[in-house]
């Protein structure tokens, strides 16, 4: 009971802090340009490239451990605090040494000011899988709750004191030291200045494939936008950034919780030979898909009238793109739990062969579609999204058995039900209701509602798992 009380507070950490610190986001757009927004993006992008080079391999072999030590949790912070060092300096000559286009005085001195983040983020991050091996999601939800308000708050006063794009500069810095700050009081019995080069050494087996693989999945997402910003132009960035952080606003709610969660449940029996893995791998990821498919869905059905509500003209191009993040929302949703089965089956090195290949494919192919069209760009990004999804899914099988009939009913069963609520609700409301708005919000309402309905219904009629028993939308969230 705990747990699930646990879990509920880490949702509603997720979902109202970010309101927000949303709020404060729109705000933002409204005031500043999108070239402002774009020169922060290309920074941020940097930032997070040099950052996908760290060796988080190492942060998650916590989870293999059962007995942690205090030394051997300081040896991972200081390890990353290490190489975040050395990347970033070596990112820094380089980008002084060789002169872009693209790369201004005041990205630059963004890039040195973000530094402070990237170091205090190499203790968050320890620590935030500390707080998901023990189960700690209170702590998480309280840190969630904390880093957006400080967020939202910082942009707030410092555009009032027109400091202009480096509000959204200070934001970012917020989030990681108010979260250290937090995190601190609780793992401060944990952090002591200490490095055993053993302890790295003998992680290296498990951590370096992960490291690759999470390295890489991190440097695909980050990659989009270093070549929309340098192929493109800052302005287009502007506009995609919109996008997506909107998109972002999406899977940190929703798919980094669902992340947190299937990490945990499945390091418990990962290793227990009596345990069925292909139930535990149906069942996360239908709930997953039964969550996320209309909640994505909604967002696209209404991006229009979304984006007229929330932002001014200047960012009409802006909702195009974020039609295509929501296709990448569902995609990569569905990947989140085989892709937590793989790293802890041990197929982290299998995995990051998978992404070394379809990054040598893909990031040439965005570069040069870039240079034609942001539409040619966003094709070639929804379809190497699916390749990544349906190569994990192909790797998947090698490691652990489960039935593909039962995978795809949780997708019907899905799906099924959000054709006919949608039919109903389109039926009995969009054409009843002349107010654009009031429509909007009754037919969302009701739509959720029937979906559930029907949702329940299908998935008695179509078993999933028949020897499982009565596998529902109701059985599965109790």
């Amino acid at each position: 009971m705990k747990s699930k009380a646990s879990i509920v507070a880490l949702f509603f950490s997720k979902f109202f802090p970010p309101i927000l610190n949303f709020i404060v986001f729109v705000y933002s757009a409204r005031i500043l340009d999108p070239e402002s927004f774009g020169e922060v993006a290309l920074a941020l992008t940097l930032i997070f490239l040099a950052s996908s080079l760290l060796p988080t391999g190492w942060r998650d072999s916590l989870f293999k451990i059962d007995i942690l030590t205090k030394e051997i949790v300081s040896t991972v912070i200081w390890f990353h605090v290490l190489v975040s060092v050395i990347v970033i300096f070596f990112m820094l000559l380089f980008f002084n040494v060789f002169k872009f286009d693209f790369y201004s005085e005041n990205i630059n001195n963004m890039i040195v000011l973000l530094f402070v983040k990237v170091f205090f983020d190499c203790f968050v991050n320890v620590y935030n899988t500390l707080c998901v091996k023990y189960e700690f999601y209170f702590q998480l939800a309280l840190r969630t709750m904390i880093c957006t308000c400080s967020s939202a708050i910082t942009v707030y006063v410092l555009l009032q004191l027109n400091f202009g794009v480096w509000a959204l500069v200070f934001s970012q810095i917020a989030i990681s030291l108010f979260g250290f700050v937090f995190l601190y009081s609780k793992f401060k019995s944990q952090t002591i200045v200490h490095f055993d080069l053993d302890v790295i050494k003998d992680m290296y087996q498990f951590a370096m494939p992960v490291t690759f693989v999470n390295g890489f999945t991190n440097f695909f997402i980050q990659a989009e936008s270093f070549v929309v910003g340098s192929f493109l132009g800052v302005k287009e960035l502007g506009f995609f950034n919109l996008s997506k952080r909107l998109y972002d606003i999406i899977v940190d709610i929703f798919i980094s919780t669902i992340n947190e969660i299937s990490l945990s449940k499945i390091s418990k029996n990962i290793n227990d030979i009596d345990a069925d893995k292909g139930l535990s791998f149906i069942k996360l990821t239908a709930i997953t898909w039964w969550l996320m498919l209309p909640l994505i869905f909604l967002a696209f059905y209404f991006s229009d009238i979304f984006f007229d509500v929330l932002f001014t003209k200047k960012w009409t191009e802006s909702i195009v793109i974020f039609k295509y993040f929501c296709a990448v929302a569902l995609i990569v949703s569905l990947g989140v739990p085989q892709r937590n089965f793989i790293i802890l089956s041990g197929g982290a090195n299998s995995l990051s062969k998978i992404q070394v290949l379809v990054a040598v494919v893909s990031i040439p192919t965005y570069m040069i579609l870039a240079s034609y069209s942001m539409d040619y760009f966003l094709y070639s990004l929804v379809f190497f999204k699916f390749i990544s999804y349906m190569s994990s899914f192909i790797l998947m099988r090698t490691y652990i058995d489960f039935s593909l009939s039962s995978y795809f009913k949780v997708l019907f069963n899905s799906l099924l039900s959000l054709f006919f609520a949608n039919c109903i609700s389109y039926f009995l409301i969009m054409e009843r209701i002349d107010n654009v708005y009031a429509c909007t919000i009754i037919y969302s309402s009701s739509m959720m509602m029937f979906y559930f309905v029907f949702l329940e219904l299908f998935s008695r009629r179509f078993k999933i798992i028949p020897s499982a028993g009565n596998f529902t939308f109701l059985t599965i969230i109790r």
